[in-house]
């Protein structure tokens, strides 16, 4: 008999008894396309003889196709089904039914349709048209417990309307298939369920009791009898958890110990994963650790990384992840997540590798740029950052925080216009839709690089910007704000009392600071007070445990302010100490070397 439920839904015209006209079968074809021919043939279709081409008078033209009474009937069973599809698209359940019934009567095996068929009938024509139908599908399909199931549902959902009217056939529709089907785990499902919905607990596991004394030796049977084992003891219930694993873990463990080479994976993960749901961890670890070790199972290693991290062994849980990246490497959020693990563990040069890899297998989110990008500072790779930020701008224009980073990138490679361009980039498009970047950081970088380039007048208003969003909280942010353009302004000789008040307050805020001190120190040495400054210098100095090459600066500064107190020897001593240390900075070191060359020139000709 044939199956509607696997016909395609593209059929449009019903296919009559009789062969149609030479135009009338071209046009069908032309709808439904070749790809239909073989069907047709599979039918019972019949190609008309080729035409005598010898000479002579040919004989009368023949029809194109002629279906055998079997294929007639199933193209006409087809023509039905697809109408009725049609109808109850269109919501015209009446004449859906029609054509659904038309379909039954052709194949009367189909538990799926009976059900679909008689769920309308209830509509148009009642409880008893409807239970015909199903009773219909059970004598047709005896060798089937689908049919009795079916039965069983629908007397159980759409009971008699007279509430005195008694009526047994869910029961019995029941009752014939546990007689008639005991190792089939859908029977005792829908009997449970049966059970359970007429508040008769005590029959539901009378259900699960006798299932338990089946002989059967196929696993899925078994697993499926534990989770309606479950409907009948729930674990849910913390009261009884205790007495109702005991009834339960047995329909596990006999699909355990059924299971064969090739299933067994399968069926391990399964009971594995179910454990886990309810919360039996260390049964779901055994078996997901048996299952890794024997079956190299990548689903296993998944569901131990959760464990592992769940019950706090981090080693573990980082190495499951590890194991996971290198057997499924395209797994994308496993990768991202093995690149946060690696910076957790302060490995930054350890994550770029997963990181790139996501966003190779995925074409990256802006989050995966920002990270990478991120990463790539933190390791000081500022050209490959640059790279990064490049692209993630022209992918992501509309984002201020690729600008920003991207600013970040270019400054640090001492590209400082374009950082200036970005930074301003980022700025007009975080003012409408992400203004909580504009923080105290995002100023001060935009500030300090804009001093860079000598815009500083510009440079002073986000200065003094990044100061006035500063959380108090965040003391030390804002006293190295204070500190950068009050020494700016000293430099520049303006806003001197403005500049002295800032690195005062900025020394208030984080006293005993090196840097901030040789600010007060060269604050004092401006105005002319050189002992003064001598003594902040100083002091610096002693609170730095080894003079690094970024320190030559302080170093200058003793050497001019013992210099201007005449101890000319020890102004020598300190620049050339200075002069030693090769800082990074080109501006200071190019001014130690001239200073060195005047004092050096000064002395031979005094000399001579």
């Amino acid at each position: 008999m044939i199956s509607p439920r696997r016909v395609i839904r593209v059929i449009r015209v019903a296919v009559r008894p009789h062969a149609p006209a030479k135009r009338e079968v071209g046009a069908f074809l032309g709808q439904t396309g070749l790809m239909f021919l073989p069907s047709l043939i599979a039918l019972g279709a019949h190609a008309a003889p080729m035409a005598d081409m010898s000479l002579g008078k040919l004989p009368p033209a023949k029809s194109d196709f002629q279906l055998t009474p079997r294929g007639a009937a199933n193209a006409d069973a087809l023509a039905h089904y697809s109408a009725a599809l049609q109808f109850e698209t269109a919501g015209k359940l009446r004449q859906a039914l029609e054509h659904y019934q038309a379909v039954f009567k052709a194949d009367p095996t189909n538990a799926e349709l009976a059900s679909h068929t008689a769920g309308l009938a209830l509509q148009f024509e009642g409880r008893e048209a409807a239970l015909k139908i199903l009773d219909e599908a059970i004598r047709a399909h005896p060798e089937s417990p689908e049919p009795l199931l079916q039965m069983a549902r629908f007397a159980s959902t759409y009971p008699p309307d007279d509430v005195f009217q008694k009526d047994d056939r869910a029961a019995k529709a029941v009752t014939t298939a546990l007689e008639k089907f005991p190792l089939h785990a859908a029977v005792y499902e829908a009997a449970v369920m049966h059970h359970l919905t007429q508040n008769k607990r005590d029959a539901a596991i009378a259900v699960m009791e006798q299932s338990a004394k089946q002989d059967c030796v196929d696993p899925r049977f078994w697993l499926d009898l534990a989770r309606t084992a479950e409907r009948v003891w729930p674990l849910g219930q913390i009261e009884q958890r205790t007495e109702y694993l005991a009834k339960v873990m047995p329909f596990f463990d006999k699909a355990l110990a059924h299971v064969t080479p090739t299933n067994a994976e399968d069926i391990q993960m399964e009971v594995a994963q179910h454990y886990l749901l309810t919360n039996e961890l260390t049964r779901s670890r055994e078996l997901c650790e048996k299952l890794v070790k024997e079956h190299n199972s990548l689903q296993a290693r998944k569901v131990l990384f959760r464990l592992y991290e769940a019950a706090g062994e981090g080693d573990k849980s980082f190495a499951m992840l590890e194991a996971i990246t290198q057997q499924a490497p395209d797994e994308i959020d496993h990768l991202r997540m093995l690149a946060r693990e690696y910076e957790k563990r302060d490995k930054p040069d350890r994550a770029i590798a997963p990181l790139e890899a996501a966003i190779q297998q995925g074409s990256g989110e802006v989050n995966d740029y920002l990270f990478l990008g991120s990463l790539l500072w933190q390791t000081r790779q500022f050209e490959r950052m640059q790279l990064v930020g490049e692209r993630a701008v022209k992918i992501f224009p509309e984002q201020p925080i690729t600008h920003f980073q991207l600013a970040l990138a270019c400054r640090a490679r001492e590209q400082h216009e374009k950082a200036v361009r970005h930074f301003a980039d980022a700025e007009q498009l975080a003012a409408s839709s992400q203004g909580e970047l504009l923080d105290h950081a995002f100023y001060y970088q935009y500030g300090s690089t804009l001093e860079h380039v000598g815009r500083y007048e510009d440079a002073s208003r986000m200065l003094e910007k990044s100061i006035t969003l500063t959380p108090k909280e965040k003391s030390e942010a804002a006293a190295n704000t204070m500190n950068f353009l009050g020494y700016m302004w000293l430099e520049q000789g303006k806003n001197f009392d403005k500049a002295g008040e800032l690195i005062a307050k900025a020394n208030e805020l984080s006293p005993d600071n090196p840097a901030f001190l040789d600010s007060l120190g060269w604050f004092h040495f401006k105005k002319g007070d050189f002992t003064q400054a001598l003594n902040e210098f100083q002091r610096a100095e002693k609170l730095i445990p080894k003079i690094q090459s970024e320190d030559a600066e302080i170093l200058e500064h003793l050497a001019l302010a013992h210099q201007q107190l005449g101890d000319a020897t020890k102004a020598l001593d300190y620049l050339e100490r200075a002069h030693a240390l090769k800082t990074p900075f080109p501006k200071i070191r190019e001014r130690i070397e001239k200073t060195l060359k005047q004092w050096k020139d000064r002395g031979n000709t005094q000399n001579k």
